[in-house]
C-alpha cells in the first residue's frame, strides 16, 4: 500500500482554503444561517481529495483506505478547528486579557465541557459515517463512470 499522507495534506490545503471563502459568505449572511456552514469546508475538501485520489489513482480507495481517509479526516478537522480556536484566543486575548481568563474558568466546569463534547460528537457521527459512505460507495460509482472499473 503507498502513503496516503499526501492526501492528508491536500485536505488540509483544501480545508483551510473553504474555510476562508465560508468564512467570507458567513460574514454576508445571517448567523442563523451561517452557523448551518459548519461542515462546509470538510466536505468541501472531502470531496476535492477523493477526486484528485480517482484521478490518480484511477480505482476507488481500498475498505482499508477508507478507514484510513475518514479517522484522518476527522482528526484534521478537529486539529484544524482547535488552531483556530487557540490562535483566536491569542489574538483577542492581546487586546483584552480577560477573555483567556474567562476562556479557561469555563474549561473547569463539567457543564461546558459536556456541551462542548456533545457538539463535536453531534458534528463528528454524521461526518465519519459521510465520509465512509462517499469514500465506498459513492467513490466506487465514481470511478466505474470515470474508467469503467472500481
Amino acid at each position: 500500500m503507498f502513503t496516503l499522507t499526501r492526501y492528508y495534506l491536500w485536505f488540509f490545503f483544501f480545508c483551510f482554503v473553504y474555510t476562508l471563502v465560508t468564512g467570507l459568505i458567513a460574514a454576508w449572511i445571517p448567523n442563523e444561517i451561517a452557523a448551518a456552514l459548519v461542515t462546509t469546508p470538510y466536505l468541501a475538501a472531502m470531496i476535492t481529495v477523493l477526486h484528485i485520489f480517482l484521478k490518480r489513482q484511477r480505482r476507488a480507495p481500498t475498505a482499508r483506505e477508507r478507514k484510513y481517509f475518514t479517522v484522518a479526516f476527522i482528526t484534521c478537522f478537529w486539529l484544524f478547528n482547535l488552531i483556530g480556536l487557540l490562535a483566536s484566543l491569542a489574538y483577542f486575548a492581546g487586546q483584552d486579557p480577560q477573555i483567556w481568563d474567562s476562556f479557561l474558568s469555563y474549561l473547569g466546569h463539567w457543564q461546558f465541557l459536556a456541551m462542548a463534547l456533545g457538539l463535536v460528537l453531534l458534528v463528528s457521527v454524521p461526518m465519519v459515517l459521510i465520509t465512509l459512505w462517499f469514500y465506498g460507495k459513492q467513490a466506487q460509482r465514481m470511478a466505474l463512470r470515470m474508467f469503467g472499473h472500481s
